[in-house]
């Protein structure tokens, strides 16, 4: 085997009041990740959405951090140049870094047959988040590996549970920029008893709508996060607006990860009718996709 090509999702990570700890892998957006084996060293290439404002120096791209630590925890003599092709725009809210982690350490995984597990595959893939955010975080890169819906339930140890499920959403990137390291500075440092009450509340409920296949009481648990979206709701224009003129047509709305992108579970009946205000207020791309599987070999060589 000399090159490997991987299709990895974008996803969606809290979906309301699962801070840190609920994903969901959609079909589309998603990244494309090439990995060749070269004679020595790391190279990394990319194209596509904003390819121009990432870096391709080994030690500041999250692919390149992942594959770095990979390569010297396996002892792999080999180079490899990685070319990386974004079709999830950086900085969206809808887990472009992650695809990027998630991606290569899958493909190096296959490429150099490891045979590490999901979880180990998510450990590593969370180290590439910490050039984005600051910290490694799984709550991205796990939907990304392991697909389907995710709870990323403990660090230390990692642990990540897995729920299979098919979910239709509507997804909206309005063209605002939002950083991820503001989005996380401005959440409360302490919160009141009853706001968690609230919080573990919801999640709990939204975990047992999986299971009962109830898209009315999972929407209206997802829209009720009392603690992160209040903060973040002020960093995306038009998003107080779009959230009243939609409640009727969704089971839920929320902001997807730190934003700008904003994910509905519509109601079938209204796609249109969303997607419409969504372009009345924003004039942005709108994703009608599916919950989807994680990381996949496109293309051996």
């Amino acid at each position: 085997m000399k090159k490997v090509k991987v299709c990895s999702p974008g996803t969606s990570a809290n979906l309301g009041p699962g801070y840190d700890i609920f994903g969901l892998a959609l079909s589309n957006p998603y990244d494309i990740v090439e990995v060749e084996k070269t004679e020595n060293g790391i190279t990394i290439s990319v194209e596509g959405e904003k390819a121009e404002e990432i870096p391709t120096n080994v030690d500041e791209n999250t692919a390149g951090v992942v594959a770095k630590k990979m390569i010297q925890d396996f002892k792999i003599e080999s180079g490899i140049h990685i070319h990386i092709i974004k079709g999830i725009k950086p900085g969206s809210g809808l887990g472009s870094s992650s695809a990027s982690c998630a991606g290569i350490a899958f493909a190096l995984n296959e490429l150099f047959e490891l045979k590490l597990s999901k979880l180990e595959l998510v450990k590593y893939s969370s180290l590439g988040e910490a050039v984005a955010a600051g910290a490694p975080h799984a709550d991205n890169v796990a939907p990304a590996i392991f697909g389907g819906f995710t709870l990323t339930t403990s660090y230390e140890p990692l642990e990540v549970l897995h729920i299979p499920v098919d979910l239709e959403v509507l997804v909206a990137l309005p063209n605002i920029q939002v950083s991820t390291k503001t989005a996380r500075e401005i959440l409360p440092k302490e919160i009141p008893i009853k706001d968690m009450v609230n919080n573990v509340g919801k999640s709990a409920g939204m975990v047992y709508a999986l299971y009962n296949n109830d898209l009315d009481l999972f929407g209206r648990y997802m829209s009720k996060d009392c603690v992160v979206e209040p903060c973040r709701a002020n960093l995306i224009d038009g998003y107080s607006e779009v959230k009243e003129k939609v409640k009727d047509m969704v089971y839920g709305i929320t902001i997807s990860g730190s934003g700008p992108a904003i994910i509905t579970i519509p109601k079938k009946e209204h796609v249109i009718d969303i997607e419409n205000i969504f372009k009345e207020v924003w004039n942005c791309p709108v994703y009608y996709t599916k919950v989807g599987p994680g990381c996949y070999v496109e293309e051996i060589e």
